[in-house]
């Protein structure tokens, strides 16, 4: 298939505007052609298209294979997004274009020496991912994916050192999911095997069992006094600034420095005036503006202590909160903002939609933790400065942060709340 069949085929079914000469042929499997195709801002996406026509054993579930998808989301792995068949009959599967090195490569540096903790620390997220596929019934989508040339070790600011390649659905032959989830922990075993030197471990029934090496009260001992990988200075990955949890898990701010009373009879006079006078304003200000509509209203209602109760009104950082025209895919905006310092809150119809207006996830800054992260991304020669960031627990809400300090304010957006 030449690249301009695959310009065509991501133009028609799926909108992008990726031209043939940015389209490039970048490897070839047992069963498959990969192309890459990739824009000037860095946007792209991997088509894999398989060799043979779709036989009648998965004819009949290609439909269904889209509908899947959503199931097979994980960290340790570079998503698939959609599965199709091309003119000609054959599958095709749309996926993140994958970004990285071998993990063959760091293993043919470092030998055969990795410690238990550093095999953990590094493929943790991809047994997790293994397991995930395996337990939803989707062993088949990770089968080729659990060698060292397709486990990809990350850049240094990822809080994922390695992930998964060529995930979702093939022409392979495939036999019960139970064979198959079995092979795949077999697989997981060989290549720890190859990191640590030792015999791949028998007996797990999963790859976060392979992983269970040592007792736990070892592994703590380890943990407490060895400097364990990844570690920055190794190279293999970066851990992000986290946001401002406080102890509890909440999120804190710096305290408001607190006014002192004067003791004088006159200022607590102009005090009590101004607070008459403040309480007017307060009243005034929370009851004027029209309030938000449609899709801006959900905007408001997902993130309340960014966007003001109505249009006209202040809300983070008393910033002066308005409604924008949208453009392409949104379907709603609003921006708050003031002389120094601008939020844009934007709602898309899906994430699918969302993804399309940013980088590739592989360039981002990676904030938060837990159920929220954020991608940050910085926007390129922008003056001031501006940041995008993009919140995994809400997939189709983009923030836009430009203006004084912005790379510190983005910081205490509070997206997370």
């Amino acid at each position: 298939m030449s690249n301009a069949n695959i310009a065509g085929i991501l133009a028609d079914r799926f909108g992008f505007t990726f031209t043939p000469e940015q389209v490039a042929e970048t490897g070839r499997t047992e069963t498959s052609t990969l192309y890459t195709a990739t824009d000037d801002t860095g946007h792209g996406v991997e088509v894999e298209v398989f060799y043979d026509a779709v036989g009648a054993q998965l004819g009949d579930e290609v439909n269904t294979l889209n509908s899947r998808l959503a199931l097979a989301a994980h960290p340790g792995a570079f998503q698939p997004r959609s599965v199709g068949t091309t003119d000609d009959g054959k599958l095709f599967v749309l996926r993140e274009a994958p970004s990285g090195t071998p993990l063959s490569d760091l293993i043919a540096e470092k030998g055969a020496t990795f410690t238990p903790q550093e095999v953990r620390d590094l493929l943790g997220p991809v047994a997790e991912a293994i397991d995930d596929y395996d337990l939803k019934g989707l062993s088949g989508f990770v089968a080729r994916s659990i060698t060292p040339e397709r486990l990809l070790v990350q850049p240094q600011w990822s809080t994922t050192p390695v992930k998964l390649t060529l995930v979702g659905p093939s022409t392979d032959p495939a036999g019960t999911d139970e064979e198959a989830a079995k092979a795949n922990v077999e697989k997981f075993a060989n290549v720890v095997a190859l990191m640590t030197g030792e015999q791949p471990r028998e007996g797990a029934r999963t790859c976060a069992g392979v992983l269970e090496t040592a007792p736990a009260e070892q592994v703590e001992m380890q943990q407490s006094n060895e400097s364990v990988a990844p570690r920055p200075q190794d190279g293999y990955r970066k851990p992000p600034e986290p946001y401002a949890y406080s102890a509890d898990g909440t999120y804190a701010r710096p305290a408001e420095p607190k006014k002192k009373k004067s003791p004088w009879p006159w200022i607590i006079a102009i005090l009590a005036l101004l607070l008459v006078a403040l309480g007017a304003l307060w009243y005034w200000s929370t009851h004027r503006g029209e309030e938000w509509a449609g899709a801006e209203a959900e905007i408001a209602e997902a993130y309340p202590k960014v966007v003001s109760e109505r249009s006209g009104q202040k809300g983070w950082k008393d910033l002066k909160c308005e409604s924008e025209p949208t453009e392409g895919d949104q379907e709603g905006k609003i921006r708050c903002a003031d002389e120094n310092l601008g939020v844009s809150v934007v709602k898309y119809a899906d994430e699918f939609d969302r993804d399309d207006a940013v980088p590739d996830p592989s360039e981002a800054v990676v904030l938060g933790s837990g159920e929220c992260t954020i991608n940050s991304y910085e926007l390129p020669d922008a003056n001031p400065q501006a940041f995008v960031m993009t919140p995994k627990d809400k997939p189709e809400y983009l923030f836009i942060i430009n203006g004084s300090d912005a790379e510190s304010q983005r910081l205490d957006l509070p997206v997370c709340e």
